[in-house]
């Protein structure tokens, strides 16, 4: 299988209180990761690649301590693509497809 042009990295809390008016997507959800999963697949097949990282429940290794270094700050949730920060805070599927999309047509420009 060809490695994905974009490597999406959604990095979580699963321990932290989420929005009250529910502002997004519960990432820690397993059903939510295997409906973006099955999305990014049908919209863009093997050119993207989703990873969820619950940082409370993570391995401690180099590659969490660089995600921890990336994510140092910001509100959680905090999507990655290609180890980039590109939304910080609540956000929904929809959201993660504008972006992939977004990144995807930059590779081509």
């Amino acid at each position: 299988m060809p490695e994905p042009r974009v490597r999406i990295t959604i990095v979580d809390d699963s321990t932290s209180q989420t929005c009250a008016a529910n502002c997004g997507t519960d990432w820690s959800s397993p059903e939510a990761l295997r409906t973006a999963r099955q999305d990014i697949l049908s919209r863009f097949g093997d050119e993207a690649k989703l990873e969820y990282v619950d940082l409370p429940k993570a391995t401690d290794n180099e590659d969490l301590r660089r995600i921890k270094s990336q994510v140092s700050g910001l509100p959680l949730p905090v999507l990655l693509t290609n180890g980039r920060p590109r939304i910080a805070g609540e956000f929904d599927g929809r959201q993660l497809m504008d972006v992939i999309e977004a990144d995807l047509e930059e590779m081509e420009a």
